[in-house]
């Protein structure tokens, strides 16, 4: 029994050891807490690096022809014959047309074909070629060319009937009390056709000429009998014609600087320089381009597709949605100076202090831009009325005058600086700014992706 009283149970106390593993362990926990709640708080900016790149224009339109055109009436009423071809070259001594008021040498020369208009097969090559020309350009949208396919056929045929009756004329000429033929009045390019639009020039045209399908040609070759003073053909009487294309006011002012141009023609491929110029009519825009020549290559068309060929712009390529704009003081350059611990731009600000002492300051500034005589500036402080002083003078200048500049944000530093830009061309996504511009961007520059998302001067993380 003693000794059980006697017996003492001692407890042993384990000494407990630091565990630096697991120290390191929460605080690498706790940092990648942080980082990941710095990155889902903390604002995104998409990062654009600047890229050498070129747009291709879209120079594809519809021009409508403008010449001189004179149309003639019949003087008589009867059937009509033509004997020029369409589009041929005419002199004063050439048959155009004649008239037979009793039909009886119509009827000749009708009967003289015997329901076959060409002997040769390869006679027929035109009429096929037309027919397949239509059927490759067909498009619902513009069906209002089936009458052009019509006038086109019909003209074909006639000229071949035309052809036959020129040798049988001179045995009616004088021969006849109701038969009369006329000569050209004077020489020119013959056409058989009329749209209403023979008249306009590119002085008093107006934007009505432009709607193709309410100036559909009036086939005059398609007529068996005519009344007097009905129109019996038109003359095209110089090489001097003028091609007018509607266009945007962003390509206006591009070619405004341009005073030639060269097009090439769709409907047979073939390219021609002429001199261009812009108008601006009832606030649309219009390219004119006169050609010297070649007039009688396009006599019977009035509208016509055309490329012009312009150099694709190239440059540094940068998104739409980079640019913006921002607001500078406009400074005489004599009052820009150095100063501070790294000698940077600035200015010497003048303003009085809260006991209303006059305080000179030197401010540091960015310059975004240069004019022969001015720097566009910015600077923390600086607001419109403050006072500058010019350097070594005692000369000084309100910051009142402010102008625009177009830019982008730079971040190669880590933070957002205005660097403006010059812009060459532009569509929906992309625009194509000048390379080697003062105070400018260069290749592989990093920029804001978003503008709107950024401030100037803020810090990227």
């Amino acid at each position: 029994m003693s000794n059980k009283k006697n017996k003492k149970i001692v407890k042993f106390h384990r000494m407990s050891h630091f565990n630096i593993g697991v120290l390191v362990f929460l605080i690498i926990f706790v940092y990648m807490l942080y980082n990941i709640f710095q990155y889902f708080t903390a604002k995104q900016v998409a990062v654009y690096e600047v890229t050498q790149g070129t747009i291709t224009q879209n120079n594809t339109f519809t021009g409508v022809v403008l010449r001189e055109e004179k149309v003639f009436q019949t003087e008589k009423s009867g059937y009509i014959n033509y004997y020029s071809k369409d589009a041929a070259r005419v002199s004063v001594s050439s048959y155009v047309y004649s008239i037979d008021e009793t039909g009886d040498f119509y009827q000749e020369i009708a009967s003289q074909n015997d329901g076959q208009l060409f002997k040769e097969k390869g006679s027929y090559d035109e009429l096929e070629k037309t027919a397949a020309n239509y059927v490759l350009d067909y498009s619902n949208a513009n069906f209002y060319q089936v009458y052009t396919f019509q006038y086109d056929m019909e003209a074909e045929l006639m000229e071949a009937i035309g052809s036959n009756a020129l040798s049988s004329l001179d045995n009616y000429n004088g021969g006849s009390a109701g038969f009369h033929s006329y000569l050209a009045p004077e020489p020119g390019i013959v056409v058989y056709n009329t749209d209403g639009l023979e008249n306009v020039t590119a002085d008093n045209f107006t934007e009505d000429i432009f709607n193709a399908s309410a100036h559909t040609k009036n086939n005059l070759m398609s007529r068996e009998q005519v009344t007097a003073g009905e129109p019996a053909f038109k003359l095209i009487t110089s090489e001097i014609w003028n091609l007018v294309v509607p266009i945007e006011k962003d390509l206006a002012e591009d070619l405004a600087k341009e005073s030639n141009i060269q097009v090439e023609f769709k409907k047979d491929n073939s390219t021609a320089w002429g001199a261009s110029r812009i108008l601006n009519q009832d606030d649309k825009w219009y390219l004119i381009i006169n050609f010297q020549n070649s007039a009688g290559r396009f006599a019977t068309d009035r509208y016509l597709d055309i490329e012009l060929l312009l150099s694709d712009t190239s440059g540094l390529k940068i998104p739409n949605t980079a640019l913006t704009k921002k607001s500078f003081f406009l400074i005489p350059k004599e009052f820009l100076t150095k100063g501070g611990d790294d000698n940077t731009n600035g200015v010497t600000r003048q303003y009085e202090d809260e006991k209303g002492k006059t305080v000179m300051e030197f401010t540091p500034v960015s310059v975004a831009e240069e004019t022969e005589d001015k720097y566009y500036i910015t600077g923390n402080g600086l607001e419109k009325g403050d006072i500058v002083i010019k350097p070594d003078s005692n000369e000084k200048y309100n910051l009142e005058e402010t102008a625009s500049l177009q830019g982008v944000y730079n971040i190669n530093r880590g933070y957002a600086v205005f660097r403006k830009v010059e812009i060459l061309f532009q569509n929906q996504e992309y625009t194509i700014v000048d390379t080697g511009t003062n105070y400018g961007i260069s290749l592989y520059d990093h920029i804001a992706l978003d503008s709107s998302a950024i401030k100037e001067n803020e810090i990227i993380r």
